[in-house]
């Protein structure tokens, strides 16, 4: 089908659905029935469950309400009425032993459970139940361990008539306190998979070396001559976006972005693409990373590497210069060749008013071959990013006063030594340059999302924000209302706007944290699985309209939108009109003048059969990319907490001290203690005030001298703690036994010993929320985990 001449919105639509039902409707019919199948069951299932709580509660009244008394109802609750579908990543780590539990042995069936030789297995995650491993299934070795060996195992069955659910033996894992044994019980521990790629799947890459075929070349729109580069972290090996800038004899300037175009090597239905499809993500790790593809593709062939010949999925734009709108879109698949690699670093230098710097490496594509840059040449990359960040604040300006939401959280940035250990931990600081390129992969994602729902309405996979549940909401605002600090749980606009006014940085990390908790997690979905479009809406970036698009390297989700994406410009050719502001009427004069089957990796109509998304795949795929990002941002959490607490105790062993003295706020108050967050390293500890007045326990204060907890009172907006010095030292909480502490700056790069202060033999301390004090972070290797506790008295 060729691109010439408009196709409007409603006829886009209509062809769709047509093409849609001819593919995909018939089997979509009978899951649709089966669904309403299942939910009249569940109804009738949830009227039964409401019917007997009510006589239950009838026979209690009657029975004069003594079981009221004994068990309290929670004001919200659910019952659990059926399991629908179960998680299939159902893998765990934990120590296997011979001997059974206590709670087992008292068991009745634990007699029929010794007919079957076990070994028993104990979950790491204390919310997991033991299981049963088979004997026959476990390694001779590791029976025969005298000591509790760590593992891993895949949950089985768990019968109604069986103490305990039964598991299968995966692999035996090193002895946990290495940064290494423990990065891989991470892993492990969120089913993230780290085997090497099968032989099936590396038949399906291509044979080195490798080289754009001819037909690509002829087919595909050639920008090899444009000015176009990444910027990216410095360590960054998998580039998958570039950028360009042109400016047009009208004014307007053309803005590109180009992303690897990853689905031309894994291709539908191949083995590499089901291996894709399964890991469904990158797992980013401190030391390493965890590919979804083949270093081959991943770091060389899809990689955006400056100076060589890539093939790209691109996105460009008309933009008005002064107001940043849209005046017309573009898609297709082009050929790049990167004129070099900056890093945040770099861009941010040219931002700020200097040139490239000398060492970076340029090149130029001339009469088909690379060149070193010319200095008109570096010239157009330093006016690009000027362009590119005068837009970008204009866009990003307008976008909250839109009524966007950004609820900022710490990232730990580490310098490793040469043997893989930390040597110096800081936040990760966000530069102009990051947010100029955030805004463009942004609008990149918007635009592709409007062109593949246009096209596609039934059959797209898309990404949206549900609100915050408003119940926690409330309660936040009301508590931080408490406090002084006024939030209104209105829009993400009025909630932004709100933040806005908190002066203090520290209070207003404090705050986003404490709004993070009401807020539910983006996620991807298939729009065939909602009804109202108004369900697409992403809450955070208050558009209708998002998915994902940029990262096709290390998210399967984005080659699939790339494919839904390639269906369209074969279905119905590149400009396409909708209600949509990324969609408009203009066609700029100033695109590239391609067909759009020409443009595409199978001709249009072997794209509409082998590429026309079907609704039930893509709900599949939704829940198989949710799952997959959940478990990666689980693992890389963990990972940045290993590597803090390396870092820390390094450090305390450096200064002879059991810990590291930093800032921390009040954040919630409670009837048994309070919360405490460290926003230098993000993170949150409850303070028991039952385990202060232990007899065995005591606080060390930064004078050297021990303080007892012996009295306490709680009020709804402070805690009132009253300390006594104490004779007897306590070596466990001695905070420093040389009478000074160590303290960490803001950088996270020095530290410094606190001389000695007198202090009085009793003192009384008052907290209210947002105030500060002086905590110890005291790190435990084994297992990885932070404890903090009070240094008094605190610093303010």
């Amino acid at each position: 089908m060729s691109v010439v001449g408009t196709t409007s919105i409603s006829a886009v639509r209509l062809a769709a659905r047509n093409l849609y039902r001819e593919n995909c409707a018939p089997n979509d019919r009978r899951m649709s029935r089966l669904r309403e199948e299942r939910k009249a069951r569940l109804e009738a299932m949830a009227d039964q469950v409401a019917s007997e709580s009510d006589t239950s509660a009838l026979e209690s009244n009657c029975s004069g309400g003594s079981a009221s008394s004994e068990r309290r109802i929670p004001e919200v609750f659910g019952t659990v009425v059926a399991i629908l579908a179960r998680n299939e990543d159902r893998c765990f780590t934990g120590t296997l032993s011979a001997d059974p539990p206590m709670s087992v042995r008292k068991h009745t069936l634990f007699l029929r459970l010794l007919d079957n030789p076990v070994m028993w297995f104990k979950p790491i995650n204390s919310a997991l139940p033991f299981m049963t491993v088979p004997l026959r299934d476990i390694p001779t070795e590791v029976r025969r361990h005298k000591i509790k060996q760590h593992c891993t195992v895949r949950m089985g069955a768990w019968h109604s008539c069986d103490p305990l659910p039964s598991a299968s033996f995966v692999r035996v894992l090193d002895e946990r306190g290495s940064i290494d044994a423990e990065t891989t019980l991470i892993l492990e521990e969120n089913a993230v998979c780290y085997d090497p790629f099968t032989p099936n799947v590396l038949r399906c890459l291509p044979k080195l070396p490798w080289r754009i075929p001819e037909r690509e070349l002829r087919c595909r729109t050639d920008l090899r001559g444009d000015c176009i580069f990444t910027i990216d972290p410095p360590t960054a090996r998998d580039l998958d976006d570039a950028v360009s800038c042109t400016t047009l004899p009208n004014g307007n300037v053309l803005i590109g972005v180009h992303i690897a175009d990853v689905s031309f090597f894994v291709r539908p239905q191949t083995a590499l693409d089901k291996q894709a499809r399964q890991r469904a993500t990158t797992t980013y790790m401190v030391q390493k990373a965890i590919p979804m593809l083949p270093s081959i593709l991943c770091e060389d062939l899809c990689s955006l590497n400056p100076g060589v010949d890539r093939l790209a999925f691109s996105v460009m734009w008309e933009m008005d210069p002064e107001s940043a709108t849209v005046r017309s879109t573009w898609f297709g698949r082009t050929i790049i060749n990167s004129a070099c690699k900056l890093a945040y670093d770099d861009a941010q230098s040219v931002i700020e008013g200097n040139r490239l710097g000398s060492g970076i490496e340029c090149f130029e594509f001339i009469n088909g071959s690379n060149k070193p840059a010319s200095a008109r040449r570096r010239t157009q990359i330093e006016s690009s990013i000027r362009w590119f960040f005068k837009l970008s604040r204009v866009m990003r300006k307008r976008r909250f006063d839109s009524g966007a939401l950004s609820l900022s959280s710490v990232k730990l940035s580490f310098n490793l030594d040469s043997l893989g250990a930390p040597v110096s931990c800081q936040p990760y600081a966000i530069k102009d340059s990051n947010r100029l390129i955030e805004e463009f992969m942004l609008l990149a994602n918007m635009s592709v999302a409007a062109r593949i729902e246009a096209t596609f309405p039934d059959a797209s996979l898309l990404r949206r924000h549900s609100p915050p549940l408003q119940r926690r909401l409330d309660e936040t605002c009301q508590q931080l209302g408490n406090a002084g600090i006024d939030i209104v749980p209105g829009s993400a606009r009025d909630i932004q706007h709100s933040l806005e006014q908190i002066e203090d940085p520290d209070i207003r990390f404090t705050v986003e944290s404490l709004l993070t908790g009401p807020m539910q997690r983006a996620a991807y979905f298939s729009t065939h699985s909602i009804a109202d479009r108004s369900g697409y809406q992403h809450y955070a970036l208050n558009v209708p309209l998002y998915t994902h698009f940029t990262s096709p390297i290390r998210r399967y989700a984005d080659i699939i939108v790339h494919r839904t994406l390639e269906a369209s410009l074969a279905a119905f050719g590149n400009h396409v009109i909708g209600d949509h502001p990324l969609l408009p009427a203009l066609y700029s004069p100033y695109f590239p003048r391609t067909l759009a089957d020409g443009s595409l990796t199978v001709s249009g109509k072997d794209a509409q059969s082998l590429l026309i998304p079907n609704s039930k795949t893509i709900a599949d795929i939704a829940h198989q990319c949710n799952l997959r990002k959940d478990a990666a941002k689980k693992a890389q959490d963990a990972s940045s907490k290993l590597f803090l607490v390396n870092y820390l105790a390094q450090k305390a062993a450096q200064f002879d001290t059991p810990g590291v003295v930093s800032l921390a706020i009040v954040t919630k108050i409670k009837a048994d203690g309070f919360v405490l967050t460290v926003p230098m390293f993000g993170i949150e500890s409850l303070i028991y005030m039952d385990r202060l007045a232990d007899k065995n326990s005591q606080v060390q204060s930064l004078d050297g001298r021990t303080w007892k907890l012996c009295l306490w009172s709680v009020d709804a907006s402070s805690i009132t703690l009253i300390w006594e010095a104490s004779s007897h030292a306590n070596d466990v909480d001695d905070l420093a036994s040389n009478m000074s502490a160590l303290i960490i700056d803001e950088g996270g790069q020095l530290a410094v010993n606190i001389p000695c202060a007198a202090s009085q033999e009793r003192f009384t301390q008052t907290l209210a929320i947002f105030d500060k004090m002086s905590v110890c972070v005291v790190p435990n290797l084994t297992p990885p985990d932070l404890l903090v506790k009070l240094a008094m008295p605190s610093i303010h």
